[in-house]
């Protein structure tokens, strides 16, 4: 008899693919996190709730593409590997969960792929990813710079994956790339911190002077640049607030969600050693819309990750 599939019926993972344990991989060669993690946020709280958000609204994606007529399961087997068990009231335990889990992963040769959850996350699995290869390159799809030394004192927050992807050992400054700056929260003293530390970022402006495919590839090509793999975060506040108003610090001025699928397959095509998708806050997504292109983004990654 016939599998049939029911939108709404089932235990939501992520995708509908199946469940797996991180000691328990089986033949994948992808693997999703949720990161519900939403500590040391700078801006409106509700990402932790991101992960739950994307299971649901992912059931909606099928593998198979039609217009290019391939399917992305055959391709690319991905399973769902539960979530990370963050610690709200220890931000320094749970980046050290994160690290573990994607290390984890990582080593078995699988793709991991983080779904948060706050940019704050990524301090952790970059961490992991890095320790997977001699030297990492880190490249940010975000509105903001997050190149802060610290905010009120702490260094684990939503304001710092850039810098803090900059200091670790195997990562030079100089393949640590930021791409779709805008808006007025970017301030004087992470734009110095980012020249300090010889960090190329590319703000809308020059980015539209460019066109999106072309500085999207020269942006690429900075952050591979003499490394053995990339690690990407694409921070989904980077979309313009109209097509992505569900996250913490929506910001108009950013890349339509066209530009933004076409930003994803040029990154899944550098073949990333992990990435992550952050701030999804789906309290403020009222018609739903920002995390269906959360999922539209997530498969066009996976999609460049499996050579199309």
């Amino acid at each position: 008899m016939e599998e049939l599939r029911v939108i709404q019926a089932g235990v939501a993972t992520f995708f509908g693919r199946p469940m797996a344990t991180v000691d328990d991989l089986g033949d994948a060669k992808a693997a999703i996190t949720g990161i519900p993690w939403d500590e040391g946020n700078a801006g409106r709280n509700g990402a932790n709730m991101g992960p739950r958000a994307f299971r649901d609204a992912s059931s909606w994606f099928f593998g198979y593409d039609a217009q290019r007529g391939f399917d992305l399961w055959e391709e690319l087997p991905t399973v769902d590997v539960g979530d990370v068990p963050v610690m709200p009231p220890n931000a320094a335990r749970t980046m050290d969960l994160i690290e573990d889990h994607v290390y984890r992963v990582r080593s078995q040769g699988v793709l991991p792929v983080s779904v948060g959850g706050n940019h704050a996350l990524a301090i952790g699995a970059a961490r992991g990813a890095a320790r997977t290869v001699k030297k990492m390159g880190y490249l940010s799809i975000d509105a903001h710079l997050d190149t802060a030394y610290g905010w009120g004192g702490e260094t684990l927050t939503s304001g710092c994956p850039t810098m803090r992807a900059a200091e670790i050992e195997n990562v030079d400054p100089a393949n640590v790339v930021v791409f779709g700056v805008h808006g007025w929260l970017n301030p004087r003293d992470q734009v110095e911190a980012a020249a300090e530390q010889g960090i190329r970022w590319y703000g809308m402006e020059e980015i539209l002077e460019l066109g999106v495919e072309r500085a999207i590839d020269q942006a690429i090509e900075r952050a591979l640049d003499g490394v053995d793999g990339l690690y990407v975060s694409f921070d989904l506040d980077s979309v313009d607030a109209s097509a992505f108003p569900g996250t913490g610090t929506p910001e108009p001025g950013g890349f339509t969600s066209r530009e933004t699928l076409t930003i994803a397959r040029a990154l899944g095509r550098a073949k990333p050693i992990a990435m992550d998708l952050v701030e999804i806050a789906p309290i403020y997504d009222l018609s739903g819309i920002s995390v269906r292109l959360a999922c539209a983004t997530a498969m066009e990654l996976l999609s460049g990750a499996a050579g199309r």
